[in-house]
């Protein structure tokens, strides 16, 4: 089964009050964890959670909660009050947040939005599916094939790019390692499922398989589109970790009615 990753929530709702409430504060466990905390406030006062945003460094636990305080609006300040006490001199920050919108809540502390690999934060920009779709259909409409061509291009420059970052990871990495680790960010960037099924130690020839290929999804509407981002990505990709020229040919489709894509690079 898999399981969805959230980016960030946004809830909208004028008929609720949602409340958001951002806290930093120490660890010293096993005597206090402060998102077990929190949790154990809220359950106490009968309070629902929609969500919490929780990550931990140096011994510091930052916490971003949203709880729906419909009917119940006299908690908060009872809210803060046993926050601040339980917490005592562990509590670092206590921010509740007001976007000024009624109903309108999300982290307002979320900023920059990262990719974490092994403690190293790389800032992130994300598009929605829709912005994708609109930036397909805008260049096939406008330059028809030749959109796709400048797709190829966008997308080989970045598999280029992304190779250079995993030729300078630490350890003794096969490329089929290496390849098999820029699936994963893929996957985590919401691209598609990645397998690798093929691949020769010389780079000779490399199979890549995608279910659920975003780039196909999208443009299935659009007529004789051919998968030309993720294509020219993984072209990209495997010429420069085989430091040699790659040709890249998609060999299954799902829009051509197979179960997944397939992309033959030799």
């Amino acid at each position: 089964m898999w399981m969805p990753v959230h980016l960030s929530d946004h809830y909208y709702d004028p008929e609720r009050d949602y409340c958001g409430l951002y806290v930093v504060a120490k660890i010293e466990l096993p005597e206090f964890g402060p998102t077990t905390e929190l949790l154990k406030i809220f359950d106490k006062k009968g309070i629902v959670l929609i969500t919490i945003t929780s990550h931990q460094k140096d011994l510091v636990a930052y916490d971003f909660v949203i709880v729906d305080l419909t009917g119940k609006k006299h908690l908060k300040k009872e809210l803060e009050k046993e926050i601040k006490e339980r917490f005592g001199k562990r509590l670092l920050l206590f921010e509740c947040t007001d976007t000024g919108i009624p109903g309108f809540i999300y982290n307002m502390k979320g900023f920059p939005l990262v990719f974490n690999f092994s403690n190293a934060y790389l800032p992130m920009a994300a598009l929605s599916t829709s912005a994708w779709k609109t930036l397909f259909e805008g260049l096939t409409k406008r330059f028809g094939s030749g959109g796709m061509v400048i797709m190829w291009f966008m997308g080989n420059d970045a598999g280029e790019g992304k190779a250079k970052v995993l030729l300078n990871l630490k350890g003794k990495l096969t490329n089929a390692e290496r390849i098999k680790i820029a699936l994963a960010r893929l996957q985590s960037f919401g691209w598609g499922k990645f397998e690798l099924v093929e691949c020769d130690d010389r780079g000779k020839r490399v199979v890549i398989r995608v279910q659920d290929n975003f780039e196909d999804m999208l443009t299935k509407d659009l007529k004789g589109y051919q998968n030309s981002f993720l294509r020219g990505f993984l072209v990209g990709l495997t010429c420069t970790l085989f430091n040699k020229a790659c040709r890249g040919v998609e060999t299954k489709c799902i829009n051509k009615g197979d179960p997944y894509c397939e992309f033959l690079i030799q």
